[in-house]
């Protein structure tokens, strides 16, 4: 039997804007969300600009629950729509909704917090929220932790977050842009859903490549859509990497992925987010 409906039933949204996004297949229900009803404090800041920043947006309170164990990170949404010179020059796919990529890496940080432990972390391309990389800073007691996305606007509003959320080590948010490299190393890497632009793949291979250091491992989740994820396996070990191809990754993750292949609107190829473990040879 099909089943249409728009999105799994069980739980709110991964997202509270869900409107804005023209995605048949939102969440595979992994995170819930509730609004705050006040602004959060902030933690040891004193700035205006960076008060101000988190005064003008509309607050959430994102859970993930793991058994009877709750991680929770607050994350900002900006008040107002986004003007064509915010919108310029950038990739502004996570700019609007948690996306199931983004989703189930955050479910699988939170599912395997000992890999992260005394870490060293990066998370590309986070958009809006760069939850994976937070809930990681938040719950995993890595060393430090650098969140990055190639937007100014992206960038800003995590940074607002990181003023209302207390972490368990330093964490960093930063512009980052794939083509130009930088040359600090880190353990461990976390990109969601960054796969399908055929024209950033080179530099986003080149950036892991400068960013890995020798014994560390990215962690790539995102759909099969198409060629985009073998192209991006292929090209990958052509550089040296070393890439192997985890689908069934979280058996909770699994499940949920069994009783969506029951909904109409449901690809496979393009809505189950497969785990990549990148190292180098």
């Amino acid at each position: 039997m099909c089943l249409s409906t728009q999105s799994p039933v069980g739980s709110e949204p991964s997202s509270p804007v869900e409107e804005f996004s023209v995605r048949r297949i939102s969440s595979f229900m992994l995170l819930r969300t509730q609004q705050l009803s006040s602004v959060p404090k902030t933690i040891n800041s004193q700035d205006f600009r960076i008060n101000d920043q988190i005064a003008k947006r509309t607050w959430y309170k994102y859970t993930i629950q793991i058994d009877s164990l709750e991680f929770t990170v607050k994350i900002g949404h900006r008040n107002r729509t986004f003007s064509a010179e915010d919108l310029m020059g950038f990739n502004n796919t996570g700019n609007i909704c948690i996306w199931p990529s983004e989703e189930t890496l955050s479910y699988y940080v939170c599912s395997n917090l000992s890999l992260f432990k005394d870490k060293k972390l990066l998370e590309l391309g986070g958009g809006m929220s760069c939850l994976a990389g937070l809930f990681a800073a938040k719950f995993a007691a890595p060393l430090a932790v650098t969140v990055t996305d190639g937007n100014k606007v992206s960038v800003e509003n995590v940074q607002a977050a990181l003023h209302c959320n207390e972490f368990a080590c330093p964490v960093a948010c930063k512009v980052l842009k794939w083509g130009r490299l930088q040359g600090e190393e880190y353990d461990v890497i976390l990109c969601a859903d960054c796969l399908f632009f055929d024209d950033a793949r080179t530099d986003l291979i080149e950036c892991l490549w400068s960013c890995l250091r020798p014994e560390g491992v990215v962690l790539v989740m995102a759909p099969k859509r198409g060629g985009t994820l073998d192209n991006f396996i292929a090209q990958s070990e052509a550089k040296g990497f070393a890439c192997k191809k985890v689908l069934n990754y979280s058996q909770v993750v699994w499940e949920k992925r069994l009783t969506l292949l029951e909904n109409c609107e449901y690809v496979d190829d393009l809505h189950y987010p497969i785990l990549i473990e990148v190292t180098k040879v």
